[in-house]
């Protein structure tokens, strides 16, 4: 017990000067520039769209007799 009190004892200030050290950095400003053009992820979508949509619609053969 004794041991485990004089170690909290130690290590209280090094975890207060942790908090006061990161209160004092600056705060990074974003930095965050798309590169790609939105209107080719809709084109994409919009062909995928498509491509399940036709995929869905086409018959489907359910037995030997459907030819």
């Amino acid at each position: 017990m004794r041991l485990m009190t004089r170690t909290i004892a130690l290590l209280a200030p090094l975890s207060l000067v942790s908090f006061v050290l990161a209160q004092g950095e600056k705060v990074p400003e974003p930095t965050f520039t798309p590169k790609t053009n939105p209107v080719i992820g809709y084109l994409i979508a919009a062909v995928l769209f498509g491509v399940i949509i036709t995929i869905s619609l086409m018959p489907s053969k359910r037995s030997h007799t459907d030819l």
